[in-house]
């Protein structure tokens, strides 16, 4: 499950996850996970949710690792709402975005 990176970048000699220091990893998780958990397997409930926390999100990177973190999860729906918020913030380029939505269309 951890993708563990350890050398460069890394110049607080901290290990890396996936590009984060462990605890932001293990924290975007559990980000994912609560909102899964308080929704009780509403869709809706979890998207309103996930847009609720997207929101207030002002990093493009927090926005990315929490979108990667509800796509290993397999959680589509919160995937997509962190992934536009990462695309929001300038994480993601319009054209991956646009890329994105076109093959989810089936363009």
């Amino acid at each position: 499950m951890f993708n563990k990176i350890k050398g460069k970048g890394n110049h607080m000699g901290y290990s890396r996850y996936k590009g984060q220091t462990k605890s932001e990893f293990n924290k975007n998780y559990k980000r994912v996970n609560d909102i899964i958990d308080k929704s009780l397997g509403d869709v809706d409930k979890e998207t309103s949710l996930a847009r609720r926390q997207a929101n207030l999100i002002k990093d493009e990177h927090k926005a990315i690792n929490r979108a990667m973190a509800a796509k290993e999860i397999g959680n589509i729906p919160i995937f997509e709402v962190f992934f536009k918020r990462a695309h929001e913030l300038g994480s993601v380029s319009t054209q991956d975005y646009r890329s994105y939505r076109l093959q989810k269309l089936g363009i």
